[in-house]
């Protein structure tokens, strides 16, 4: 994730780009009462919770736009499966083992 901050308020945020459509920000701690999208919806109502800020979406549409923010390919790690039904103790087996 790359620090980047919103041209409207300059709020800091980290953010990762891994498609057009995909796009991970992390606010700092102090990041919410600097952005006016959010303390304009806050003052609203208190317990308001905004998805997004239209602001901060056009800077990071820009800074992708001039390379400032690259879209990479989100990996996951390899996780193992979890164990099939068949070899998972049966409801039986497990009240007579209590």
């Amino acid at each position: 994730m790359q620090s980047l901050a919103c041209h409207a308020c300059g709020t800091c945020v980290l953010v990762a780009k891994y498609s057009p459509a995909h796009t991970s920000i992390q606010w700092t701690g102090s990041s919410e009462g600097a952005c006016h999208e959010l303390t304009a919806a806050r003052e609203l109502d208190p317990a308001a919770y905004l998805l997004r800020c239209g602001a901060l979406d056009h800077t990071v549409d820009v800074a992708v736009a001039e390379g400032r923010i690259p879209q990479t390919t989100r990996v996951e790690p390899h996780v193992r499966p979890l164990p099939s039904q068949k070899s998972l103790p049966s409801e039986e087996h497990a009240t007579a083992a209590r």
